[in-house]
């Protein structure tokens, strides 16, 4: 008997203070990503998030914050390198509608 797909767990993510870090992966290459926590909590809809709540948190939207991480890793030069941070505007692009 076969199990139902699971979300993918957040192994790697973790908090680190106000962001969460995570990598995501872009032609078979880990990039290292993080996420603030007042992106996470606009994507969320969730005014505050107390700390046991922020990887739960994280996974739940996990699909939605790697789509914008892909794409905002899209749009920058590969000499940048480093750190990629998302910020709530990173998502406004989803949001907007088409015109």
């Amino acid at each position: 008997m076969s199990k139902a797909p699971q979300p993918k767990p957040a192994l790697r993510a973790r908090v680190d203070g106000r962001r969460v870090l995570f990598e995501v992966e872009v032609d078979g290459t880990a990039c290292a990503c993080a996420i603030s926590l007042g992106a996470l909590q606009d994507i969320s809809n969730r005014r505050w998030l107390r700390p046991p709540d922020v990887l739960p948190c994280f996974t739940a939207a996990q699909e939605q914050i790697e789509v914008a991480a892909r794409r905002k890793l899209a749009g920058r030069s590969a000499a940048t390198g480093g750190l990629m941070n998302l910020f709530s505007d990173d998502f406004e692009e989803e949001e907007a509608p088409a015109e």
